[in-house]
């Protein structure tokens, strides 16, 4: 019996990835799968690479003495950095509860280098389906 994948978008990609990753902004509930998760974070960081790079170019154009807007300016980058970090981290969770982990192995990001490349690791496993007690958020949405 071949496995079935499970896929929340219809077909992964660029754009329908990244639609997932901002529709699911603040979702942590869920699974997201491999494919999915990879694109969306690609989607999302170029996104926001973009609008934040914007944001710091209109700043750098503005005369000295314009602090107001250019301070409004440099929260808007912020924030948008915040949306993104925000993004990025419910993301992981929903990709962890795809592997059947808890999202409680987001605290390894605490530990500086390894525990990021540990989650770079956890976050490419295959997804997997029997068994895993995540289901049930699938089945409920």
């Amino acid at each position: 019996m071949e496995k079935e994948i499970w896929n929340e978008s219809g077909k992964p990609g660029l754009v329908s990835s990244t639609k997932l990753f901002f529709k699911d902004l603040f979702v942590g509930a869920k699974r997201i799968s491999r494919a999915d998760f990879w694109w969306g974070y690609l989607g999302t960081t170029i996104f926001f690479a973009v609008l934040i790079a914007l944001f710091v170019w209109t700043v750098t154009l503005m005369p000295i003495s314009d602090y107001y807007w250019s301070a409004i300016l440099g929260v808007a980058a912020a924030i948008s950095f915040g949306y993104y970090l925000i993004a990025i981290y419910n993301a992981g969770i929903r990709r962890l509860h795809d592997v059947n982990l808890s999202a409680w192995w987001m605290l390894l990001l605490l530990l500086p280098g390894v525990g990021y490349l540990v989650l770079l690791v956890l976050c490419s496993l295959e997804q997997r389906v029997e068994g895993n007690r995540h289901d049930m958020v699938l089945n409920e949405a």
